[in-house]
């Protein structure tokens, strides 16, 4: 089987774009004319005229003829240029930045498709129907891509029409935050991924949060509890044998003025399909690919993971709380197949004063987070705001921060004010690339 041939936006800078003709050409389809048609209908344009003046009847029937022929060879072609059986599929159900997605075109009609890719992409992959062609898109940026119009190759045997139109309609394709590997925290929330951290409600998946009674006969030794036995210097196995899911909370600021400040920041539109463009920035996208990564590493250990803005409101529509392994990872594909549609958001006023950078109801929800462990990722933080934030210190335990800052030599003073919580602390450029990310953390 022949391997697919890939596209990748970041190696198609060199096509070249043919030029689209006049509009008014286009809208009536006159542009499918080629310069033999053209001549042979302008041939045929002036005979007429010319007969008109000469009065001779024999250079009229000739350039009707000619006239006639070109028109003709249009209207046919124009009759008979459609096919209705026209399928694109993805295998998938939506791509991830920098991760090949597979697709196939399919035409049962004996017609030829030429398929149209994003923009960035250049020309897309050709298809001899009947028949189907399979071939792979790396996208580059996130956001809602379309692909297609796919565009029908028709011609007639004259050669006085060539040319290309639209068919079908164009198929929108959601693409997901990058996901990294994230080898620059290697340390991320090992204590609590280990099964190392107790949790009052809850418990990783990997550690069974059951009762211990003493060994008896007949006991599998796939039951003992070690550490159980550890401590009380004798043999102790688990009484029951289940396993629960630990809950983890995600915090995403979405707040635009924390990402789009000033000069610093490169601003980045997010294509949404038909709709108008997301205005995002070079360091949100790197904030939410960091949170789709540290959200995989965390549903991939068992975690249930709500994800909440600044002000505690849900990043991901319908979110509920399903203990379970299942929705422990149903959680995480929920908010990363979202991530192809979140962007900053203005604060509205009056949301919550200045000096403080939450709002009640995720400092409601903090509280409740005593134990379990929570993720921030911020845009920025004043003094004032990270004094707020230590205060959390002395009941919310198990923090992993992350601050991608424009400028991390500006925050020495809220980082050694951050470093005294206890917490885990990040502080990230945050225009640089998560993969080789420089930073103290």
């Amino acid at each position: 089987m022949d391997k697919p041939q890939r596209f990748d936006s970041r190696n198609a800078l060199s096509w070249t774009r043919s030029e689209p003709g006049p509009e008014a050409l286009r809208r009536w389809h006159l542009d499918l004319f080629t310069p033999r048609g053209w001549y042979t209908l302008g041939a045929g344009a002036g005979l007429i005229a010319l007969a008109y003046v000469l009065g001779r009847h024999e250079l009229m029937a000739l350039g009707v003829g000619l006239a006639a022929l070109a028109i003709a060879s249009w209207l046919l072609v124009l009759r008979a240029r459609r096919t209705t059986s026209l399928r694109r599929r993805l295998h998938s159900p939506a791509a991830t930045v920098a991760e090949p997605a597979l697709v196939t075109l399919e035409c049962p009609d004996e017609v030829r498709i030429r398929e149209t890719l994003p923009e960035e992409f250049g020309p897309g992959p050709e298809l001899e129907g009947p028949g189907a062609v399979d071939y792979e898109l790396v996208f580059r940026s996130r956001g809602v891509h379309l692909l297609g119009p796919a565009r029908q190759v028709i011609s007639d045997p004259l050669g006085l029409i060539r040319g290309m139109v639209s068919i079908g309609q164009p198929q929108p394709v959601p693409v997901r935050a990058q996901i990294h590997p994230l080898a620059r925290f290697a340390s991320l929330g090992e204590r609590m991924l280990t099964g190392d951290a107790r949790f009052s409600r809850s418990t990783t998946a990997d550690y069974y949060d059951v009762a211990t009674r003493d060994y008896q006969q007949g006991d599998s030794i796939r039951q003992v509890h070690w550490k159980a036995t550890a401590r009380h210097g004798k043999l102790m196995v688990r009484q029951e044998n289940h396993v629960a899911t630990a809950q983890a909370l995600m915090v995403l600021d979405r707040t635009a003025e924390h990402w789009q400040s000033g000069g610093a920041d490169l601003r980045i539109g997010i294509p949404q399909g038909l709709g108008p463009e997301l205005s995002s920035s070079r360091r949100f996208e790197n904030a939410l690919s960091l949170a789709c990564s540290i959200g995989q590493r965390y549903a991939d250990s068992g975690y249930q993971l709500l994800f909440r803005d600044l002000d505690g409101s849900p990043l991901v529509g319908g979110e509920s709380l399903r203990l379970s392994e299942h929705a422990a990872r149903s959680s995480f594909e929920d908010f990363h197949l979202a991530s192809a549609e979140l962007g900053p958001l203005p604060a509205a006023p009056g949301q919550h004063q200045a000096q403080d950078l939450i709002g009640a109801n995720l400092h409601r929800e903090l509280l409740s987070m005593r134990e379990e462990p929570v993720i921030m990722i911020l845009g920025q933080v004043s003094l004032d705001q990270a004094a707020a934030l230590a205060a959390l210190s002395r009941t919310v335990r198990h923090v992993e921060l992350f601050l991608l800052a424009a400028h991390p030599e500006r925050y020495a003073q809220v980082q050694q004010l951050m470093a005294r919580t206890g917490w885990n602390i990040h502080l990230l450029h945050g225009n640089g690339s998560l993969d080789d990310a420089r930073g103290v953390s």
